[in-house]
């Protein structure tokens, strides 16, 4: 049990998380129902919704099953990146992986209660029309992107959205000015900026942005961005060990 062996895991589990994220994608796609689909020109109808969810939930709890996976491996990843980050600044490569991990954390509580409430809701729909459930729908219709996460865990998307931007400014920040690959570092930024868009859109009450933006950071940058940086840690920790 060795810093240098706890590197080497983030890395693995960086890489691991660029496959997690784009199983996730093309899962969603594949076997989540079109009902049951955020679709970019808006909400979900909800009576559509949760006659589907009577048929078929495994679609969206697999979903939502591989989202808290890459929650999970990002929050290993963090702290690996902490150790490499931190000798281009203690204190921000602290506070970036504070953030980082609340969000993880927050994300893996949020994802695995909606498994519980999608089980909920279509073991009910079961058994009442789907109109009695509507009240148990709000937060969820109204759809930031946030992978059909409840408000009251993510509201307006503070998990996936906000403090994950913040970790990947502050993190592509240090790379730039140590010079740790500055092409992750423009990548990084591009995160930035994507999420925070989704976040601000969020704020804002408007519904395809957020989709948008996480399509985008869940199929291209942040995985691409992980799978990267997971390289870099494997091979630091083998540079280390020599």
């Amino acid at each position: 049990m060795s810093d240098r062996s706890f590197v080497r895991a983030g890395g693995i589990a960086g890489i691991l998380l660029a496959v997690a994220s784009w199983a996730a994608v093309a899962e969603y796609f594949l076997l989540v129902p079109p009902a049951q689909q955020t679709p970019l020109a808006g909400a979900l109808d909800a009576n559509s919704f949760l006659a589907s969810l009577a048929t078929t939930t495994t679609g969206l709890v697999l979903f939502n099953g591989l989202y808290a996976l890459v929650a999970f491996l990002a929050l290993v990843a963090t702290i690996a990146a902490y150790q490499r980050l931190r000798v281009y600044g203690e204190a921000w490569a602290f506070f970036a992986t504070l953030v980082g991990t609340v969000a993880s954390a927050g994300t893996i509580v949020t994802s695995l209660a909606e498994v519980g409430r999608l089980r909920f809701l279509a073991q009910s729909v079961a058994l009442t029309p789907a109109q009695a459930h509507l009240p148990d729908l709000m937060g969820v219709t109204a759809l930031n992107y946030a992978f059909r996460e409840p408000a009251a865990t993510n509201p307006v998307g503070i998990l996936t959205f906000g403090l994950t931007a913040v970790w990947f400014l502050v993190a592509g920040l240090l790379m730039w000015s140590g010079r740790y690959a500055r092409l992750l570092a423009l990548l990084g930024f591009v995160a930035f900026l994507d999420l925070a868009a989704g976040f601000g859109a969020s704020l804002a009450g408007v519904a395809t942005i957020p989709t948008a933006a996480a399509l985008i950071a869940g199929a291209v940058g942040g995985p691409i961005f992980w799978l990267w940086l997971g390289i870099l840690l494997v091979r630091d920790a083998g540079k280390d060990s020599s």
